[in-house]
């Protein structure tokens, strides 16, 4: 087993924070991480590394380290993965997406040759889906944050301004409550053990040097 930490340019020369762990020789998971979050473990290294996968993770551009890519889309991240399993020598993987991720896995599926299998955990749906109703369902906090990127980017500047202030100082506890319109009692729960940690954890990293990752998650959804 191994881990390490990397950061890779990227040929328009961008930089993307990397991490790596598990067997050498495993299967390649690339795991794309939840809005707004990062890197940091979240909960998928342990059941990676028991099934003998080697778990790849990139900070999304704007997110940690990670340069920023304005007016990105989706599938743009297809070709910062390629770039990553490239310098990494992968030719072949599974991808797996968490929230906001969900959509960037779904398009690595799609457009990266060599991946064999994907995964989506509560994605973020298609905004302009035939027949989808994208906010009905959704819990309060979600409504508000989409609605304020369908306004503008200007609105959505300002909304995710305040919520990064909201989140300085993360606990478990405070991030339970900045969610609260979106969780049931059981994901409650789960938040209050190592997963809730780790996420807090995530999240802090994700947010360190501000909120341009998030904010281009939220424009490239809608």
């Amino acid at each position: 087993m191994s881990e390490q930490t990397l950061q890779v340019t990227l040929s328009d020369g961008r930089n993307l924070d990397v991490r790596v762990s598990g067997p050498d020789d495993g299967l390649a998971l690339v795991y794309h991480h939840g809005t707004p979050s990062s890197l940091v473990d979240d909960g998928f290294d342990r059941p990676a590394q028991e099934h003998g996968l080697r778990l790849i993770c990139a900070s999304r551009a704007g997110y940690g380290g990670s340069s920023p890519n304005h007016g990105r889309s989706v599938v743009d991240v297809v070709t910062d993965t390629r770039e990553v399993l490239e310098h990494l020598g992968i030719d072949r993987c599974l991808v797996a997406g968490w929230s906001g991720g969900g959509p960037h896995a779904l398009a690595c599926a799609a457009r990266l040759p060599g991946v064999l299998g994907a995964l989506v955990i509560a994605g973020v749906a298609p905004f302009e889906a035939g027949g989808l109703d994208f906010l009905a369902g959704m819990g309060q906090d979600n409504i508000d944050e989409f609605g304020a990127s369908i306004e503008s980017p200007e609105v959505l500047r300002a909304y995710l301004s305040n919520a990064r202030d909201e989140l300085a100082d993360l606990t478990v506890e405070s991030l339970i409550a900045s969610m609260d319109s979106l969780l049931p009692e059981v994901d409650r729960v789960v938040l209050t053990e190592e997963f809730g940690a780790n996420m807090v954890a995530s999240v802090v990293e994700g947010l360190r040097l501000g909120y341009e990752g998030w904010f281009e998650d939220d424009l490239a959804f809608v």
